[in-house]
């Protein structure tokens, strides 16, 4: 087909398959495949590296032959590099494009690009005007929801493509797989704006790998292909961890154990703030946030969890979300009791967890010392086990565990928090509480909900439930203007929960004082045990006691 100078082979769509309804590509004039593939060297004849460039450009050819989307309205065109008066170049012109759909706007755009060049040699890095020639010197991906976020100094054709109605927008570095080079940048543009284009990256990074050419994966780290780096650090440090997984996982019969680590920025993303560095999800909704991601090793004894894993591939999780999260900004560690209680915002794999039977989970902060990388292993509980009664013995192993393979220092174990169900008013937030006293702690969330039942269905045994459910409380402490809220069983007495405020605090116990606020709004002074029961009834919960801390001042 031809379309004002422009010449074009028709797609060939699949008769039968899911991608018979996607959108397959119109692409430019064939390429006759050179004799012979060398790869170029500074040292090489002009010749050489000719050939070279029109073997790339012929398998990128074949590559958008085989390329599909799920946007009709697409251009993909490729820039490679070339050398011009003894300049280095980024051009279009004369390379592989194809389009979703012949129309006007999409081959005006075409057009105008081959008219652009942009300067792209080690010594000329203020000349990175536009996303192709950022991407080919970083080696990294550049894309953006809507061009529009884009400073006009930023992207050049930024204009014509307002005028060409395009808006989504994405840049590839390509490789070849063989030298590890970077060829060129695939660029491809939509009519549509995209919040996600991790299904385009996801299916150029396959296809481009039948032509021996590489380019980013969707939540993996890209590293140059066939770059020859050994990281023996790195693969001992992910053998120890692994060792430390599988003796913790075998010792206390546990389902199963990962790593998570803070997702390293592998991509550029433009939006109404300028560019900024991403996370490799590819998606818009992790833009700005520090996210979290499964990392080799992880140790599997219970194969009915093998959705679960496969899923925590393809999570990102918000930092200080989730029990991993929560450990991770803490540097410590955290418990949660049943994660499918926990909101979908919290814990984005609860209905993967839930299909696999996952609820108990402990999560806590590991730090390579000569590596200096941070980790979060994550343990998930056997099903019949959902409180944190077992916890100090897994620690304890941990920290076997972790002498034996040297070279770590494991996340405070001293105390822990807890995450509970958000269907729970008492157990919606983070609360702090002793490993000591988590034995006592642990099944508070089925004590206060049962107490919600019997309450309608047995007036008469109040002081009964009383006894049980005022065994552990949510304690909420204001001092000046700040608030603290942990858990703590008033069976301990009032000393000791004026230690933990003060602790809380940084106070000295020996000089603070607890009140609440009784029915007539007045202040009353807590002065001994009996005095803790009052003050519970006083703030109109079997399960929480709201208190106001104080210096005395002598």
């Amino acid at each position: 087909m031809m379309f004002d100078k422009i010449i074009l082979e028709q797609p060939t769509v699949p008769s039968s398959g899911e991608s018979r309804y996607m959108t397959y590509l119109w692409v430019s004039e064939n390429v006759e495949p050179p004799e012979g593939l060398h790869h170029p060297y500074p040292s090489q004849s002009l010749a050489v590296r000719s050939l070279y460039h029109r073997g790339i450009k012929y398998k990128i050819r074949a590559a958008l032959k085989l390329l599909h989307f799920r946007e009709q309205h697409v251009l993909v065109q490729f820039w490679s590099p070339c050398v011009d008066d003894k300049h280095q170049l980024l051009t279009t012109i004369d390379q592989p494009f194809g389009l979703g759909v012949v129309n006007e706007e999409l081959c005006f755009y075409r057009q105008e690009s081959e008219h652009k060049t942009f300067l792209v040699d080690k010594d000329h890095e203020e000349e990175d005007v536009s996303p192709p020639a950022r991407v080919f010197r970083r080696g990294l991906p550049e894309w953006t929801s809507d061009i529009t976020d884009y400073e006009m100094n930023d992207f050049p054709q930024q204009d014509c493509a307002i005028r060409c109605n395009l808006h989504g927008y994405l840049a590839l570095p390509v490789f070849d797989s063989t030298a590890g080079l970077c060829v060129g940048v695939l660029e491809l543009l939509t009519f549509s704006k995209l919040k996600d284009v991790a299904y385009e990256v996801e299916h150029i990074h396959r296809v481009l790998k039948t032509v021996n050419l590489a380019s980013p994966q969707v939540f993996e780290v890209f590293d140059v292909p066939a770059s020859n780096v050994s990281n023996e650090r790195s693969n001992n440090e992910s053998d120890k961890i692994y060792d430390i997984l599988k003796r913790v996982c075998d010792t206390h019969r546990l389902p199963l154990a990962q790593t998570w680590t803070l997702s390293p920025f592998t991509t550029y993303f433009a939006h109404e703030n300028g560019i900024v560095k991403g996370c490799c999800s590819f998606n818009a909704r992790c833009v700005g946030k520090a996210c979290m991601s499964t990392a080799l090793p992880r140790y599997v004894r219970d194969m009915n969890t093998w959705t679960f894993i496969e899923a925590s591939k393809t999570c990102h999780l918000e930092k200080s979300r989730g029990v991993a999260g929560r450990a991770l900004s803490s540097r410590g560690s955290c418990f949660c009791r049943d994660v499918t209680k926990l909101g979908v915002e919290e814990y984005p794999l609860v209905h993967r967890a839930h299909i696999s039977r996952l609820t108990g989970c402990f999560a806590i902060f590991l730090h390579s010392v000569e590596g200096k990388n941070d980790f979060v292993l994550e343990f998930f509980l056997p099903s019949d086990i959902n409180d944190s009664r077992h916890v100090p013995d897994l620690v304890q192993t941990l920290k076997q565990s972790i002498e034996a393979a040297s070279g770590f220092e494991l996340g405070d174990g001293s105390s822990m928090e807890i995450v509970g169900s958000p269907t729970d008013s008492s157990l919606n937030q983070m609360v702090s509480s002793d490993l000591e006293s988590v034995v006592a702690d642990a099944d508070v969330a089925d004590q206060w909900s049962s107490t919600k039942e019997d309450r309608k269905r047995k007036r008469d045994s109040d002081t009964e439930q009383e006894q049980s459910t005022t065994s552990t409380v949510m304690v909420n402490v204001t001092f000046n203007k700040s608030k603290k809220q942990f858990a703590f069983p008033l069976f301990r007495g009032l000393s000791k929960l004026k230690r933990k405020v003060a602790k809380r605090f940084k106070l000295e116990s020996q000089r603070l004082k607890l009140e609440y606020i009784d029915e007539d709004n007045d202040k009353i002074l807590i002065c001994r045990n009996d005095d803790l029961k009052p003050a519970l009834a006083a703030s109109g919960s079997n399960c929480s006691m709201n208190l106001i801390c104080s210096e005395i001042i002598y």
